[in-house]
């Protein structure tokens, strides 16, 4: 166990290190900082003596009406509720979120498929170092991107008379422990395939299934996504990410904090148990696939 708990965090370091040395990572979160930097633009000049009124902004005009017209009025109160900050945030992660994941899958495919993983493999390392060694490069990098945009809203709140709302300090550790269950998510499709591409087209068919089920949960006329949901949602939504992360807004926005917690201990409960799958998988289909 301590000779695999050392070649996980060797392998973490070098692919870390990797990551960080091209300039993807940078220009996504750059990318995502500039994003969150017009968006709270935009919901200023969108703020007049009655309080946020989105049609005073092109941008979220189209974002408010698209909104409104698939999840009611409601829903866009609520969100906008205490300022623009958690749209910012889920907006700004989701790109950042995307390029971690699927540079990880990726990554575990195009190394299976050149052997590289075999030789990675060779001696005290093993298949199972290597899935936590990536998962724990993509918890650093996510730690890291978090930190960071949570800096530049505490900037950005400050210079434009704003507060961060308590919904968005929740929302932190929620979306934390999301990306980390999608990550892990990712590892799992790459153990159950032969190479990058098969991984890559299994994963995002899992995540646009559960993200069909969620929105199909929160839509007021959504047609197949809603009838999908209804019939689907008792088998999909207790191992998808995102129905957990649903629950715990829902327990916040109700003042639940057993709720919230259960929630939290649900998404790491659900990474742990995909580690603990994906082991198994890799032990029987071999570093091979």
């Amino acid at each position: 166990m301590h000779e695999r708990s050392h070649a996980a965090q060797a392998i973490a370091k070098r692919q870390l290190l990797e990551t960080l040395l091209g300039p993807g990572l940078y220009l996504v979160v750059a990318s995502a900082l500039l994003l969150g930097y017009l968006l709270v633009r935009e919901f200023v000049v969108a703020v007049d003596s009655s309080g946020f009124n989105y049609h005073l902004s092109a941008v979220y005009d189209l974002v408010g009406r698209i909104l409104e017209g698939a999840f009611g009025r409601t829903f866009v109160e609520k969100l906008f509720a205490e300022g623009p900050f958690l749209f910012v945030f889920v907006v700004a992660m989701i790109p950042v979120c995307l390029f971690l994941v699927v540079s990880s899958v990726l990554r575990f495919g195009l190394e299976k498929s050149a052997g590289a993983l075999e030789l990675i493999a060779y001696g005290p390392a093993d298949g199972t170092a290597y899935i936590l060694a990536g998962l724990a490069k993509d918890l650093v990098l996510f730690a890291a991107s978090f930190a960071l945009l949570f800096v530049f809203m505490a900037i950005a709140a400050l210079l434009n008379n704003l507060v961060l709302g308590p919904m968005v300090l929740f929302a932190i550790p929620t979306v934390f422990l999301l990306s980390i269950s999608i990550s892990a998510y990712g590892t799992f499709a790459s153990t159950l395939t032969s190479n990058a591409a098969s991984a890559l087209v299994l994963f995002i068919a899992v995540m646009a299934i559960f993200l069909l089920v969620l929105l199909g949960s929160f839509a007021l006329v959504a047609g197949l996504a809603k009838g999908l949901a209804s019939v689907s949602a008792w088998t999909v939504s207790w191992i998808s990410p995102l129905f957990y992360a649903k629950l715990c807004f829902q327990a916040v926005e109700a003042g639940q904090a057993g709720l919230f917690a259960a929630g939290l201990c649900a998404l790491s409960l659900m990474t742990g148990m995909l580690v603990f799958v994906s082991h198994f998988v890799i032990l029987a289909r071999g570093i091979r696939g």
